[in-house]
């Protein structure tokens, strides 16, 4: 059986401007660089810096990435409906979708045709509920991605969010990161590793 030449997996991160995925997107890379991967990431402002739609994509792999943009994805994690609108038809089939259902209301019936892979929480709530304030629901995202998808190792993601926030607010995005790893106790391989390979002579 002999591998047949790999795409680097590939991530979506899909919000609101003001919401904070960029900054999920740019932690998301470099744990994944801590992690000794090779990446590529790029975001993209609507034209609104609030209020627009706005997405951190990366992509990642063992091997050097050759061509730095995905036109599919192994995983959409979406803040917002507007958003998860747009990018619906961009999941892989059996892909990982992960939706903060605070702004999510509807998962489009195209994605329910292609993947059972979802995870659907409020997750800005209850940051909210838990913290007083939304603003480290992307932190908290983090930690949920982490422990759905295991792409990242989880004490890679604390050293580089420890980097990456104020030294004042450290502990909070701290119990953040801690609280969204014990949200969900599912676990989904971003990609079948099988569709990846074929036998091409016995």
């Amino acid at each position: 059986m002999i591998p047949v030449e790999r795409t680097p997996s590939s991530v979506r991160i899909g919000g609101i401007g003001g919401q904070g995925n960029i900054k999920m997107g740019l932690i998301l890379a470099k744990t994944l660089t801590l992690d000794k991967k090779w990446v590529v990431q790029t975001q993209h402002y609507g034209a609104q810096v609030r209020g627009g739609v706005a997405y951190s994509d990366v992509l990642f792999s063992n091997d050097p990435i050759d061509f730095p943009k995905a036109y599919q994805f192994d995983m959409l994690y979406m803040m917002d409906q507007k958003p998860l609108d747009s990018f619906a038809n961009l999941l892989k089939p059996n892909g990982v979708l992960i939706c903060d259902s605070t702004f999510v209301k509807k998962v489009p019936l195209s994605i329910r045709r292609i993947t059972r892979k979802m995870v659907l929480l409020p997750i800005t709530e209850q940051c909210t509920e838990k913290f007083g304030t939304p603003v480290v629901s992307n932190v908290v995202g983090l930690g949920l991605l982490q422990k759905t998808t295991g792409i990242v190792n989880p004490e890679s993601l604390k050293a580089v969010v420890s980097e990456e926030v104020p030294a004042k607010f450290l502990d909070l995005n701290m119990e953040a990161l801690a609280f969204g790893i014990s949200l969900c106790s599912k676990s989904y391989a971003l990609r079948d590793e099988k569709t990846y390979q074929k036998i091409l002579f016995e």
